[in-house]
């Protein structure tokens, strides 16, 4: 995603944008749970917890195309 297309969805959806580098832009929901989803334009990834998505670690995913 791109920055301005980052920022919308995070502002429609209530997430918050983070750029991890390279010019790709994704948008982070922080779960009441604990968990985090993080969705970028073809895929949304979900982490039990912190370390979890730091190591890459995704407990589900689902595909956008």
């Amino acid at each position: 995603m791109t920055e301005e297309e980052a920022n919308a969805v995070a502002e429609a959806l209530r997430g918050k944008t983070w750029n991890s580098g390279g010019g790709i832009w994704l948008v982070v929901f922080h779960r009441e749970d604990g968990s985090i989803a993080v969705m970028s334009d073809d895929v949304i990834n979900i982490y039990d917890d912190q370390a979890a998505f730091d190591s890459g670690q995704a407990r589900e995913y689902l595909l956008l195309h």
